[in-house]
């Protein structure tokens, strides 16, 4: 059992898949202990219904799971995230009409979660197929947002491996979960600009990024009606971050400091929109970024002294592995001129 499951929900972006937005208490963590072991012991072929308690302690077990993936690396954490799934994968088979939008949303929400965590591991084949799982039952419970989170991750990963024209019609299918809806039409413009970026298509990705913003400046109740857990705060941190990350890609595929001068200043912008979030793995990802945002801008010196204590010390377990890409990329962009930096970070990203 993860340490300090939330004491309501919504949390960490997940919905109580009974109550949605309105928000619900999570029971105590010796009852939800105990009313997750009684789910996942139940017999299949005849299970009791899913009662609202059940829902509640499932759902505040994967955030909690999602949050202690976040601090630190736990290599069985996505193996207990999948064995709930089997558990509510099981009961879905034999599920009455009333019952299987929840269940399938908690299986959407289940297997969404058990591909970030392996993705986080560098398992991107078993990231991918617990993606297309997600896809599948997000769109049996009519669950958008979870929908545009797989077709995003997907593109991430096809990214991860080299293949620019997967990660671009993941990105497109994104924009047409809900058309209209300015939230996933950012997401689905800033994963094209990511896309085109790869290629070195300054047009196509300075493009993108441009149709991402105008995005951001139109969400509204409709949006939120997709999102409940969708802030204009952290949708533009979100877009800001991508965009710093297209941008330096690009600098890097031609070479044109200029650009890498325009990702850093939306780099810098998605750090302080991240502000005092205790989200590490997410802070050490946009430091990294904002670190090869200068180096690409050849100010080498500056993106030694960005990462401060990364450098000094290896952290006391493994980097997330998009930690550890960016790590990379940034560790061959020093290695000409500072040798013992790429070093070090060649230790850091464990290559």
């Amino acid at each position: 059992m993860p340490p300090h499951p939330p004491g309501r929900l919504p949390d960490y972006g997940l919905l109580c898949p009974l109550h949605g937005a309105d928000g619900c208490a999570v029971p105590e963590p010796a009852e939800l202990t105990a009313l997750h072991a009684e789910f996942c012991a139940a017999d299949p072929a005849a299970p009791p219904p899913l009662d609202a308690d059940t829902a509640h302690a499932l759902t505040g077990l994967l955030a909690a799971h999602l949050r202690s993936g976040e601090t630190a690396a736990h290599p069985g954490l996505a193996a207990a995230v999948e064995r709930t799934l089997r558990a509510v994968l099981a009961r879905l088979a034999a599920a009455s009409a009333e019952q299987r939008r929840p269940l399938a949303k908690l299986a959407a929400e289940y297997a969404h979660a058990a591909g970030a965590l392996r993705m986080q591991d560098g398992r991107n084949a078993t990231a991918m197929a617990c993606f297309d799982r997600a896809l599948t039952w997000a769109e049996l419970a009519g669950d958008a947002a979870t929908q545009v989170a797989a077709l995003s991750d997907m593109s991430t990963l096809a990214r991860l491996d080299g293949d620019p024209a997967a990660a671009l019609g993941y990105a497109r299918e994104t924009g047409l979960v809900v058309p209209g809806r300015h939230w996933s039409g950012a997401m689905a413009q800033i994963g094209q600009a990511r896309a085109h970026a790869l290629t070195g298509e300054v047009r196509a990705t300075v493009r993108h990024i441009g149709r991402a913003r105008l995005h951001l400046d139109h969400i509204g109740p409709r949006d939120e009606a997709d999102a409940p857990w969708l802030s204009i705060a952290s949708m533009r941190m979100r877009v800001e971050s991508g965009a710093a990350a297209a941008l330096r890609d690009l600098a890097a595929a031609v070479a044109d400091p200029a650009l890498a001068r325009q990702a850093l200043a939306a780099a810098e912008s998605a750090l302080r929109l991240l502000g005092t979030a205790k989200l590490p793995s997410t802070r050490l990802l946009f430091t990294v970024r904002l670190a090869d945002c200068h180096a690409c801008a050849h100010d080498l010196q500056t993106a030694v002294a960005v990462l401060g204590r990364t450098l000094e010390r290896a952290p006391d377990s493994a980097l997330p592995a998009l930690v550890g890409h960016e790590l990379r990329g940034l560790r061959e962009r020093l290695a000409g001129r500072r040798p013992e930096a790429a070093h070090r970070l060649a230790e850091l990203a464990g290559s």
